[in-house]
């Protein structure tokens, strides 16, 4: 049992993202009409995770983790987990969200706010684990719905940060067909053909067949002063 507490208190101080990659099927899946996701309420999304968070807070400050059958040293470090997840709940959720209105639903904003809750969704799961093994039931199931909230609370944000990108994505895609440059200052004709001579080129040499005769004129040097009687020589 208290092997089993150490590692998910370890898992609860050194908590990483969660990539949760899936793996391969064997089987080809079969072609189907792929259907466009109804666009995501982002304002549904962030009370959402305004009242998953403050069901959280509440929760964690009722448990009695002094009580949970568990030696000193680790009751110590489950208590600061459980202190450290108030504190982001009540001081960096606000604030995520807060720059996610301000912005209008931006991309960057709207991410900070679903990695800050991919952190707390592993921190909670771990703590709600914790209870489970070590508290009493009614301290574990509210912290497993309050972890389960949250989860669904960031995978409806990561939807919209999907639809949010897409859209952005499709505002700077260049139409079909408009790859060709064309200059400014040219006005198609239909039926012709525009030829564009760029002015800042400049234009070819003629060769020429023939040497030119007239001949080059060349500067005469400038006479030498005459030498003064007095100089030596």
């Amino acid at each position: 049992m208290k092997t089993a507490v150490a590692g998910v208190i370890g898992i609860l101080l050194f908590a990483v993202l969660p990539p949760g990659a899936q793996g391969w099927s064997g089987l080809v899946p079969e072609q189907r009409m792929q259907v466009q996701p109804p666009a995501a309420d982002l304002n549904a999304i962030l009370l959402q995770i305004q009242q998953a968070t403050a069901s959280a807070n509440g929760n964690i400050g009722r448990l009695r983790i002094e009580k949970w059958k568990t030696d000193s040293d680790q009751k110590k470090q489950l208590q600061q987990v459980a202190e450290s997840l108030q504190k982001n709940i009540a001081n960096a959720v606000p604030g995520l969200i807060n720059d996610v209105q301000a912005s209008k639903g931006g991309a960057l904003a709207s991410f900070k706010l679903y990695h800050n809750l991919n952190v707390l969704y592993e921190f909670m799961s771990g703590l709600a684990d914790a209870a489970g093994s070590l508290g009493k039931r009614e301290e574990y199931e509210p912290l497993a719905a309050d972890a389960a909230a949250i989860d669904t609370a960031r995978q409806n944000l990561s939807a919209y940060i999907e639809q949010a990108v897409g859209r952005l994505e499709a505002a700077n895609r260049p139409p079909a067909g408009a790859t060709a440059q064309t200059h400014p200052n040219a006005t198609p004709v239909p039926g012709k053909k525009v030829v564009v001579i760029d002015e800042d080129e400049a234009p070819p040499r003629k060769k020429s067949g023939a040497k030119s005769t007239k001949k080059k004129t060349s500067t005469p040097p400038s006479a030498a002063p005459a030498p003064s009687p007095g100089s030596p020589h």
